[in-house]
């Protein structure tokens, strides 16, 4: 439980009094995640386009702007074409470049977009289980790139158990979804965290916190994306 609440701690505004722990705390991301996801599963079932303003501004206010600091980071990093070692110098400044700007206002925008068109609220409480789901993946495959740093004390070396809520929210997917959906959110996935890991490794070989916050945001958008375009495109069996 001491875990659990230190995942929630991290992940979320909500503090709570606990011996905070760090390494053992991330196997219960994904489940931080769907507790975030229940959330915004309420806030669904208000009229839109209420529903659709509140539950974009939920994902941010819940997590104190963390995943989106790191998205904009990240992003000012990887698009300055510089070097491995200006790319990290970059994501350590507290300032905030243009491709960090578009970065947050094209994410937001895919998820605004997705809110409005993917009418299967119970996605909604899996979304973010997955996005954290896959920085459990990125941070094993991947080394901490700094000798110090707020993601630092959260690697260690990672064991099967660390996986097993996030693969128990893999299956679940299948007995709560529409099969279809399930489908095509767990093949994206899968697809997508092996993307943007081969892509962190060839960029940089190691990997931030701004680098998992840019994984978090993206994956949550790419999701709803992949979704919307699904139904809008093909209703003849959707």
């Amino acid at each position: 439980m001491n875990s659990l609440l230190s995942a929630l701690s991290f992940l979320t505004i909500i503090r709570i009094n606990c011996k905070f722990n760090a390494k053992e705390s991330v196997k219960f991301f994904p489940v931080v995640g769907l507790l975030i996801g229940a959330g915004l599963y309420g806030l669904s079932f208000l009229k839109e386009p209420f529903s659709v303003f509140f539950m974009l501004f939920y994902l941010v206010f819940i997590t104190g702007g963390l995943h989106i600091d790191g998205l904009a980071d990240a992003s000012d990093a990887f698009f300055s074409h510089r070097d491995r070692d200006e790319m990290l110098k970059i994501m350590k400044d507290s300032r905030i470049g243009t491709f960090g700007v578009l970065a947050i206002f094209f994410v937001l925008f895919a998820k605004l977009l997705g809110f409005f068109v993917v009418k299967d609220k119970l996605f909604y409480i899996f979304l973010p289980a997955y996005s954290r789901f896959s920085v459990v993946y990125l941070m094993k495959k991947l080394p901490y790139g700094r000798e110090k740093g707020t993601a630092h004390d959260f690697f260690k070396e990672f064991k099967f158990f660390d996986f097993a809520f996030g693969y128990i929210i893999v299956v679940l997917s299948f007995f709560v979804l529409p099969i279809r959906v399930a489908l095509i959110v767990n093949f994206a996935f899968f697809l997508y965290v092996f993307f943007i890991f081969e892509y962190f490794k060839k960029k940089l070989g190691v990997i931030t916190g701004d680098m998992l916050g840019f994984s978090i945001e993206t994956t949550e958008a790419l999701l709803l994306i992949i979704l919307s375009l699904v139904s809008v495109y093909a209703k003849t069996w959707w």
